[in-house]
């Protein structure tokens, strides 16, 4: 680690900036077996080594203009890892439990990276009509179907292989940030605190994927923008819908970049609003202080990617869950 912790202007302006390099060895990952050995869950082993190196800086000012007290801070995380050695190959591994989803280890690549295939949109009456399509297997596209982008030399017609698969980003923030803010008015104060991400992704394929294969879930009135033969959007968020036993599943349960959303966001955690009850009026009531406030916690979000303004982006593991719940509270501090 190499830093740097700074004070200028007697306390008014201070910070740190702090650059660092990691290395971790031998690190625990399940390695796949083969489904004949009957082992019901892969091992773990002594697999990986990876390296973690990046840049903190926080910052804070603060002043004293007559009756107002102000505070402003920062940080800022900047980190990037890459797995340096994985010593049983490429590891492939499902974003959650049904198999629809995926990650990959791999050397020279960082951990959480999404893998799968490349897309164009959803196939419209005319791409098919004309001939301009790829079979999944021997599967031939309808119209509705995600249309998925070949990693190698192939004709029209020709089929969409695993070997097509291709990085689609990571679920891991390269950039994570925070701010705060104070400023107090004689007997008022108000704070603030906010966070934020940048550089990260994110898998929707449990609400995108999920109702539309095997009967898992219900549909959702946010399914209702999606491709329909009354309405055939080729730019709609959900591609066409099939009964399970239709073998067209295929190509809308496979994980892509079709179900993955850039999950940079700022959000607002934390505003509260307090007011100091004056001394004058506590000693009267036998109180040594008197503290009145009134909070919210996520009380708005700011989205790069608005087709998941729904949804909460702090959920880990590259999976999207339900949105926040915004929470307002009235308290008081009492002191005797």
């Amino acid at each position: 680690n190499f830093g740097v912790d700074f004070d200028f202007f007697n306390n008014r302006l201070s910070g740190t900036v702090e650059y660092y390099i990691k290395n971790t060895n031998d690190i625990l990952l399940a390695y796949p077996v083969p489904t004949e050995t009957g082992i019901a869950k892969d091992p773990s082993q002594n697999l990986g080594r990876v390296r973690n190196n990046g840049l903190e800086i926080t910052l804070n000012h603060r002043n004293t203009v007559g009756d107002v007290t102000y505070s402003v801070g920062g940080n800022l995380t900047w980190n990037k890892n890459k797995i340096t050695k994985l010593a049983s190959g490429d590891i492939i591994q499902n974003v959650s439990g049904h198999g629809v989803g995926k990650f990959i280890l791999r050397e020279g690549e960082a951990i959480g990276s999404f893998y799968g295939f490349k897309t164009d949109g959803l196939y419209t009456q005319e791409d098919i009509d004309n001939g301009e399509y790829y079979k999944y297997g021997t599967v031939t596209p309808n119209a509705g179907d995600i249309k998925f982008v070949p990693n190698r030399d192939i004709k029209y017609g020709e089929a969409i292989t695993n070997d097509d698969r291709v990085i689609l980003g990571q679920d891991v923030p390269k950039l994570t940030y925070g701010l705060n803010f104070n400023v107090g008015y004689k007997n008022f104060e108000l704070t603030m605190n906010g966070q934020g991400v940048t550089g990260t992704k994110v898998a929707f394929e449990v609400y995108q994927m999920h109702p539309f294969f095997h009967g898992q879930d219900n549909p959702r009135k946010f399914h209702m923008n999606r491709w329909t033969e009354e309405n055939p959007n080729a730019n709609a968020i959900y591609p066409r819908i099939y009964m399970a036993s239709d073998p067209h599943t295929a190509y809308n349960r496979t994980f892509s970049d079709y179900h993955l959303f850039d999950a940079d966001y700022f959000r607002i955690k934390n505003l509260t609003l307090a007011y100091l009850v004056p001394n004058a009026v506590t000693k009267n009531l036998g109180l040594s202080n008197l503290r009145v406030y009134v909070t919210g916690e996520n009380l708005f979000t700011i989205r790069a990617d608005k087709k998941i303004k729904d949804f909460d982006p702090e959920t880990a593991g590259g999976v999207i869950s339900a949105y926040g719940t915004k929470t307002f509270a009235f308290g008081v501090n009492v002191s005797f």
